[in-house]
């Protein structure tokens, strides 16, 4: 309860707050009326369904056409259309910076031939903005309103700026407009090199047509369908050519056709230009300079589509995992969320289970460089591994049987009935074997047992 002498300022301080709530709404709405005011267009962004650029003889025209905006002069493509949308939210929300009185003549202010005339429609409003030279000291442009030349407007020079935009820059930049889920197709011709086609099944899964049996990395033909989609145009070289071979396309360096919803995108590759790869959308498109190295790319690409990953199963089946020296094996089960890990000396820790997780992720990433020579191939193992389900069946096991001049290791796997021996690299093997080593110290951070004699595990 508020005492009584409490009152007379508790009204006072409510009154004082309600007035300076009123004052504060009375300003702010003042300053949205100036700003209305000086606004020179009323129209708002979705209100306008084309635009024109004028510059002397020079014509550009755009129109929105079932919600895309598309270029329809001085030629036919789709528009950029964050660009698009960007002019059309300067002039919704254009302000004069001042008026100027009296009869101009518009040649002193360059407005009797203008730079630039921008001109905008739509189903219920229309406006055309004409702008000519920069005022003293580059601090606006003159410009008037429609067809009233009489009275003359200064504008700030970064909104004329952004409206003076060349063709080049309102040009839609993507060379391709699948979507990477929906593609159903992807084929590819590097060089003299045999056609690659691939093919997305049923259950999204990827084949390569014609060799069925070949084990198909699916994560990097969905990269690849990725890297391709982002792609863009760095420079527009020539609309309508008519020497390809000075680009390298009339016998194309590469060709890379998507097909999505039955419709098929066929980019052809030439040489390479600066800062990318000449570049042509087949069969009538403009060249173009990509700003990625295209062609290297996908030929490095291709290169590393078969699975060659030690192990390629899934780590939530692993409920149990043996590993390390003979004779020096740790043991780590899965309980819950955690892994207990039981070390040569039968003593016991937990770690969650990311940090064990991490370790499968690394195993997961081993591949192997080549197949190893006979020899040596049957020596005894340093080092070894095994993964294992809830019932003790063995998914993978993996031996080191020895180090190639540091630079490769050998190991023998199993999973399934199938075993192999190879050379894998020594660099992320290395650090697979380090992640390992350390799920045999305690976890770090608060309320971790101090660590006993004896405890401390090594490989």
């Amino acid at each position: 309860m508020i005492p009584r002498r409490l009152l007379p300022y508790l009204v006072l301080f409510l009154a004082l707050l309600g007035l300076y709530a009123g004052l504060s709404w009375h300003q702010s709405r003042q300053e949205a009326e100036k700003r209305e005011a000086k606004k020179i267009f009323q129209v708002k962004p979705g209100e306008i369904s084309g635009l024109v650029l004028k510059r002397g003889k020079e014509e550009v025209r755009l129109d929105k056409k079932d919600g895309v905006w598309m270029i329809t002069k001085p030629l036919k493509m789709r528009a950029d259309t964050a660009m698009v949308e960007t002019m059309l939210s300067i002039l919704a929300h254009l302000q004069k910076e001042r008026d100027l009185v009296g009869a101009p003549d518009l040649k002193t202010f360059g407005l009797d031939k203008p730079p630039l005339v921008v001109e905008f429609t739509g189903p219920k409003k229309s406006g055309r903005l004409v702008i000519g030279n920069a005022t003293p000291g580059n601090m606006g442009y003159y410009a008037y309103r429609d067809q009233d030349s009489r009275h003359l407007l200064i504008i700030n020079p970064g909104n004329k700026s952004s409206l003076d935009r060349p063709l080049g820059d309102l040009r839609d930049k993507t060379i391709f407009a699948y979507a990477p889920g929906k593609a159903k197709s992807l084929n590819v011709k590097i060089g003299g090199a045999k056609p690659v086609h691939l093919e997305k099944e049923a259950d999204g899964s990827w084949r390569w047509v014609g060799r069925e049996k070949f084990p198909l990395r699916q994560d990097r033909v969905e990269e690849l369908l990725r890297f391709l989609q982002t792609a863009k145009v760095k420079e527009f070289v020539s609309d309508h050519p008519k020497k390809l071979a000075s680009y390298g396309l009339a016998s194309p360096q590469g060709e890379v056709a998507v097909v999505q919803d039955k419709k098929t995108e066929r980019l052809l590759l030439g040489t390479q230009a600066k800062g990318g790869d000449y570049a042509r959308k087949a069969p009538d498109g403009p060249v173009v300079v990509a700003d990625k190295d295209l062609l290297a790319h996908i030929a490095k690409t291709l290169l590393t589509l078969e699975d060659r990953r030690l192990w390629r199963g899934e780590a939530a089946a692993v409920q149990k995992v043996v590993w390390g020296p003979p004779g020096k094996t740790w043991v780590a089960v899965k309980e819950k969320d955690f892994w207990k890990i039981t070390a040569p000396g039968k003593q016991e820790l937990k770690q969650p289970a990311v940090r064990l997780e991490v370790g499968l992720w690394k195993l997961q990433a081993l591949e192997l460089e080549r197949p190893a020579a006979s020899k040596g191939s049957q020596g005894k193992p340093v080092y070894g591994l095994e993964l294992l389900d809830g019932a003790g069946k063995p998914l993978f096991h993996l031996e080191e049987l020895g180090r190639q001049k540091g630079k490769e290791v050998l190991v023998r796997v199993k999973a399934g009935d199938k075993t192999l021996t190879g050379l894998v690299a020594a660099n992320p093997y290395q650090e697979w074997q380090k992640e390992m080593t350390r799920l045999a110290s305690p976890p770090p951070g608060p309320g971790t047992a101090p660590e006993k004699k004896g405890e401390k595990g090594s490989q």
